[in-house]
């Protein structure tokens, strides 16, 4: 039986853990960054001190909690800690001009799609960022979209007007709206939505490729409900990445 690792992706808004033993992710949790990270990491500690973990592998696009948490965890547990680094030996190939300037979520991302369905293959992932990653066969990883997250989107209707309410997400709404409120979810959702398809279009068309999407992230099945052009949705691709990165580290 494959040994299993607890892999942690530090976002900007959140932190999520999870085991992951083979094509398996289990035990997944989320710490809000608002917490604090030294209580994060001293609840991840309890959460997972009887798993039976082999090692801590980490991805974190917020460079100054990455020592924190792998170092604060793997000392906890009482295991190895390592850091996908994209400057680092990776599993799949990155032919772009400055690979340190990849965010490493990004890039697991990658991996982990390349490893379920081969290249070429495009992941769009719904976090704080909505960003797209591309790996064709033979280069690998080539790079990608970055655009708001869908929670920018709302958040700049209040932010920036004087007389626009705050509101939240909601999924499924009309796309002509008949009040003020109803307008904004319009424009927010169907346009986001429309976003997405230009994005996923122009790609194909620069790189003159049938290429499949996937998608992850915490907005993913909801945007993506009843989407014209064919989807799969896998809410923990970036922890399969991260782990299998950690697999393939070198010695």
């Amino acid at each position: 039986m494959a040994s299993s690792v607890l892999v942690l992706d530090i976002g900007n808004t959140s932190t999520t853990a999870g085991v992951v033993q083979g094509d398996e992710v289990s035990d997944v949790r989320r710490y809000p960054r608002g917490q604090g990270a030294e209580y994060n990491v001293q609840l991840a500690i309890e959460a997972y001190r009887t798993t039976g973990v082999s090692g801590v592998a980490l991805a974190s696009v917020v460079p100054s909690l990455s020592d924190l948490w792998v170092g604060g965890i793997s000392t906890g547990l009482g295991v190895e800690g390592w850091e996908l680094r994209t400057t680092d030996p990776q599993p799949l190939a990155m032919d772009v001009p400055k690979p340190e300037t990849v965010g490493p979520d990004r890039l697991a991302n990658a991996i982990a799609a390349v490893n379920r369905v081969g290249a070429p293959v495009m992941v769009a992932d719904f976090g704080t960022a909505l960003t797209f990653d591309v790996a064709v066969p033979e280069r690998g990883y080539i790079g990608g979209v970055i655009a708001p997250g869908i929670d920018l989107m709302y958040s700049y209707f209040n932010e920036k007007t004087a007389l626009l309410p705050e509101l939240s997400f909601t999924a499924g709404v009309k796309a002509l709206g008949d009040t003020t409120e109803g307008a904004m979810h319009a424009g927010a959702f169907h346009g986001y939505r429309g976003m997405i398809r230009e994005l996923s279009t122009r790609i194909r068309e620069e790189l003159d490729l049938e290429i499949p999407l996937l998608a992850t992230g915490g907005y993913a099945p909801d945007v993506l409900k009843d989407f014209e052009e064919p989807v799969e949705v896998i809410p923990h691709l970036t922890l399969e990445g991260i782990a299998q990165a950690w697999a393939e580290r070198p010695n």
